[in-house]
């Protein structure tokens, strides 16, 4: 029992230590306590996808320079035959 989504009810003598109580579910607050996780779980999805789509396009960006050197290399080649 984290106390978030449970309430003690009862009553305790604290010069005896003797008391009865319940935990007792507490469904606003289970309800807004599973609002915020979602929301944090749907912000931290949103910057892996981002994450995702820079480095994505880092990757391509780095292929395409090395296409780019590859058919350089290739005319120069090409102009030393001729």
């Amino acid at each position: 029992m984290n106390g978030v989504c449970v309430r003690w009810r009862g009553w305790i003598d604290v010069e005896r230590l003797d008391g009865v109580g319940c935990l007792e579910y507490n469904e606003e607050r289970a309800a807004q306590e599973d609002a915020l996780l979602r929301e944090q779980i749907e912000r931290y999805n949103q910057r892996l996808r981002e994450f995702e789509d820079k480095q994505r396009g880092y990757r391509q960006e780095r292929q395409d320079h090395q296409d780019l050197e590859v058919r350089h290399g290739m005319q120069r080649q090409y102009m030393k035959l001729f």
